[in-house]
């Protein structure tokens, strides 16, 4: 693949995509990271310590949804965070294979923009249908598990991009108890509680989405 000039990777479009990223040049061995966004030039990755690759060129192992594969990357930006290092890479080299699949990655970003995914946990059977129906009818795509198991399925589904999760008392385990464990495996999630004032709960939904990154995403594509 040829590097692109600068300028065109300014203006490449950044998504945001969750994934995996394992940096292996370092002094004290592999650093995983976790990829925040990602575009076809290069990505931003938020990694658990300093991060040391330096401006040289370095090789990083992307694991994405869509696929896993190297890049040849450099670091253009670093900055602390939270006692973790946000790092800006700009790749220098991708083959075929991982092409596709950031490709892929941000075809799915671009498209649960449009999307609007919603999960929607509750155990009464009529209040969750009549939620279903109002959220479908702002626009948004609401997923509704019917197992406790079905529901980590659909969080860890990275190609989905699900960011909002709308909690009522449902399989045998208190909301608050829910969304501290939604809190603790999955903190891109923003969760909101289910009522009976069903208009409100919808309400709420579609203002916790529109502060999620893939919001913004379609906003700037919209």
């Amino acid at each position: 693949m040829g590097i692109q000039p600068k300028g065109e990777r300014r203006r490449a479009m950044r998504v945001p995509v969750r994934g995996v990223a394992v940096f292996t040049g370092g002094v004290h061995g592999p650093i995983h990271g976790v990829v925040e966004n990602l575009s076809q030039t290069g990505a931003l990755i938020n990694f658990p310590t300093q991060f040391d690759g330096g401006s040289a060129d370095f090789d990083i192992e992307l694991r994405l949804a869509e696929g896993d594969g190297w890049v040849g990357a450099r670091a253009v930006r670093r900055e602390a965070a939270a006692k973790r290092w946000r790092v800006a890479v700009a790749f220098e080299r991708v083959d075929a294979a991982m092409r596709e699949a950031i490709d892929a990655s941000i075809h799915a970003a671009l498209a649960a923009a449009r999307r609007r995914p919603v999960l929607v946990i509750d155990d009464q059977h009529e209040r969750r249908a009549s939620l279903i129906e109002r959220l479908s009818d702002r626009g948004m795509t609401p997923l509704a598990p019917r197992t406790p198991l079905e529901a980590i399925d659909l969080l860890t589904r990275a190609q989905l991009h699900v960011n909002v999760c709308l909690l009522a008392p449902g399989f045998g385990v208190p909301s608050h108890d829910l969304a501290a464990v939604l809190s603790d495996s999955f903190p891109w999630v923003t969760t909101t509680m289910i009522s009976d004032d069903l208009d409100a709960t919808a309400h709420r939904a579609v203002a916790a989405w529109s502060e999620t990154p893939v919001a913004r995403l379609g906003a700037a594509i919209g």
